[in-house]
């Protein structure tokens, strides 16, 4: 990844920007900690190893159905990798995420695909579907699982239902490629770019965007099991779970300034989990959520990187195998 050590020397100055917009966020949330500590003894705090055990498995394989879902984009794009390589290439991209600016993510497998002699245009279509649909996937879970688990189902976030039902509408005719296009190629005209051809049928699309909410299910039901795990809470409360990891993670990939989301993520989980629980004991499960979804995510960064090691070192001793 020395790439992105040249890509980002010059811009230090987003680094100082960063701490500046993140620092008041962990310090309310600390003073929020300090003032309410009395709860936090009083809070019915427990380890259990299966639920914990199980919850990493599923998060872990929410990172693989997501891969599954950008391999597909790639493969109806005609710049797919074999699966081994895709893998790989996925999370080595992911390292971006814990710099500032979310575009890391992006140059870093645009610069991956490239290097393989993939279409430019091919790859950034691909790439925009991957967060379209991943966000997608997210506000569509967001809106079943939090407005099906509030009492008050008159509206949500302020929003009406009638708004929300044209709003929901409107986001799957955003998603037909008729519209994309149009939109895509408005945009390049712009800029000034020759305009693209999306061969994606809606069918495709909808597939795709189904697996991402899979995706997000899977995590979701990782994530409820994680707080279980450490807060013993009511299985009623899953679907409400599934919705604060949605919205919190949107939230903190929308967040440009914070890398991975940082402070973001955990402010908007405490703000929903306070809802069910008190607001010192939501500062703590955010933070320990952040540890746990950070060592899932190293750990199988460093596991896709030993096994490929590992098989490159078999390559080189036997000339002879089949190789990627």
């Amino acid at each position: 990844m020395q790439y992105l050590g040249k890509l980002t020397g010059s811009f230090n100055y987003r680094v100082l920007l960063k701490w500046i917009i993140v620092l008041p966020i962990f310090i309310f949330l600390g003073k929020m900690v300090w003032e309410n500590w009395s709860q936090i003894k009083e809070a019915s705090f427990s380890f259990r190893f299966l639920p914990l055990f199980l919850s990493t498995l599923l998060f872990a394989l929410s990172y693989f159905i997501q891969i599954w879902a950008w391999y597909l984009i790639t493969l109806k794009l005609n710049i797919a990798l074999p699966w081994n390589e895709t893998v790989r290439n996925w999370f080595t991209s992911q390292l971006g995420k814990y710099l500032p600016g979310k575009v890391w993510i992006f140059l870093s497998r645009f610069y991956l695909y490239e290097s393989k002699g993939k279409s430019k245009k091919a790859i950034t279509l691909a790439l925009y579907f991957e967060t379209i649909t991943m966000v997608m996937a997210a506000g569509l879970l967001s809106f079943i699982s939090l407005f099906s688990s509030w009492k008050d189902h008159s509206s949500y976030l302020g929003i009406s239902t009638p708004w929300l039902i044209l709003l929901s509408i409107g986001a799957f005719l955003f998603l037909h490629p008729a519209v994309l296009q149009k939109i895509i190629n408005s945009i390049l005209a712009f800029f000034k770019r020759d305009p693209i051809s999306i061969s994606l049928s809606y069918l495709n699309i909808l597939w795709i965007l189904g697996i991402c909410v899979l995706c997000w299910m899977i995590g979701g039901i990782g994530f409820y099991l994680f707080i279980d795990s450490v807060y013993p809470i009511s299985p009623q409360q899953v679907l409400f779970l599934i919705g604060a990891l949605t919205i919190s993670s949107t939230l903190g990939l929308l967040a440009l300034f914070a890398p991975s989301g940082l402070g973001v993520r955990e402010g908007a989980l405490v703000y929903l989990l306070s809802s069910i629980m008190p607001s010192s004991v939501a500062v703590i499960l955010s933070i320990l959520t952040r540890l746990w979804m950070t060592l899932i995510e190293i750990g199988l960064i460093g596991m896709v990187y030993s096994i490929g090691r590992f098989q490159k070192g078999i390559g080189h001793r036997n000339p002879n195998a089949q190789t990627e």
